[in-house]
């Protein structure tokens, strides 16, 4: 009985991942430290040069199910979720004196994969964005993004998936995946794929503000493992995230994220409609004014999925992160279905760097003649 409940777990999985697959929105705890996943208006949104970084998670990885009676043998391999981005804001000139406005505009490119078992989903984006400062001094920005590119959905191997009727009519001895009536009649599916969003930051001497809202799939292009007519579903993205200097060493950093999903995806029976709410809150401490070393420490709790710790490090164009989730909900598994009864937890380790190349300026030797 256990052997077979662990398959129909593991079919029923698959499945919600082929839905799931759907989404390809970021689903990363330090989402701050993926800007340009989180909302392309982030987009040159910093002062330096240029702008480099990537972050990496795992997840399920404790999920200890085997494959026996399946066709190809081995264990569930847990979600691996690499990214990567680089930006580059550029100025834009002030014709007179404009009202002291300060406008930029940001360009940069990023990288997002997402894989689990045998489906995986990999998509390469441009990213445009427009600042503009409002005020004499530009303290309050209000930015504009879009974002543009490619997504790719694959099924690495369509022999390796296990269907319910498979299951089903194989009664519960040795599973036989050939016993389905489903139909992989596309495992490589290659689509457009756009989001746009808006962001609005202050910054003063002790207090900074950022709150922004992203919509992503907004064509919901066509997507379809099985054939058929079925589209990505909108989905939005909210964030916002407050630095607040309590002393000249001590900052506090809340951080919000709410993602939800707009538009039923195809073949629910009536829509489904997935959130998520992530709440955290750092404390930064300043070690060094003349090196520009702040080290973070906090915590969070992402809504009816898991608790979150997490640490950080900026020295001073770099910026390191290590965040650890404690699942909080097994959907109705037992311990003893993960490795070491580890409750499935997960971890993201993340790294940017942010550049400033600024030309010296050449100072010439001026001769004083004086004159008689």
């Amino acid at each position: 009985m256990k052997s077979i409940s662990l398959r129909i777990f593991l079919c029923a999985f698959l499945m919600l991942l082929i839905q799931d697959a759907k989404s390809h929105d970021m689903h990363f705890t330090m989402f701050d430290l993926a800007p340009l996943e989180l909302n392309p208006a982030n987009t040159g949104y910093f002062a330096g040069t240029f702008r480099i970084g990537g972050l990496y998670r795992t997840q399920w990885q404790g999920l200890s199910i085997t494959s026996d009676g399946f066709n190809g043998g081995g264990n569930f391999s847990g979600f691996q979720t690499p990214s990567a981005f680089i930006d580059v804001p550029f100025g834009i000139p002030k014709k007179g004196n404009a009202g002291g406005l300060r406008n930029w505009v940001g360009a940069g490119v990023s990288f997002y994969m997402d894989r689990v078992s045998q489906l995986s989903n990999l998509s390469a984006s441009l990213s445009l964005a427009y600042h503009l400062g409002l005020g004499m001094q530009g303290n309050t920005i209000i930015s504009f993004g879009l974002q543009g590119g490619i997504a790719q959905y694959r099924i690495v191997d369509p022999t390796q998936l296990v269907f319910e009727d498979a299951i089903l009519a194989s009664g519960g001895g040795v599973v036989n995946p050939t016993l389905t009536s489903e139909v992989i009649s596309n495992s490589n599916v290659t689509l457009p794929d756009f989001s746009g969003g808006i962001m609005v930051t202050h910054r003063s001497s002790k207090l900074g503000i950022n709150g922004g809202i992203s919509l992503n799939h907004f064509t919901s292009p066509e997507f379809s493992f099985l054939g058929g007519e079925s589209r990505l579903p909108m989905t939005l993205i909210s964030s916002f995230i407050m630095e607040y200097e309590l002393t000249d060493k001590i900052q506090i950093k809340p951080l919000l994220l709410f993602h939800n999903q707009l538009t039923p995806a195809d073949g629910t029976q009536g829509g489904f409609s997935s959130y998520e709410f992530n709440f955290q809150v750092l404390g930064g401490y300043h070690f060094n004014e003349e090196k520009d070393i702040t080290a973070y420490f906090g915590a969070g709790y992402r809504i009816f999925d898991a608790a979150i710790i997490r640490v950080g490090l900026d020295i001073k164009g770099f910026q390191f992160g290590f965040a650890y989730d404690i699942n909080t909900n097994t959907n109705g598994l037992s311990s003893s279905v993960f490795n070491n009864n580890n409750r499935g937890m997960a971890f993201e380790v993340a790294l940017s760097y942010i550049a400033k190349l600024y030309k010296v300026p050449v100072v010439r030797d001026v001769l004083f003649c004086p004159r008689f």
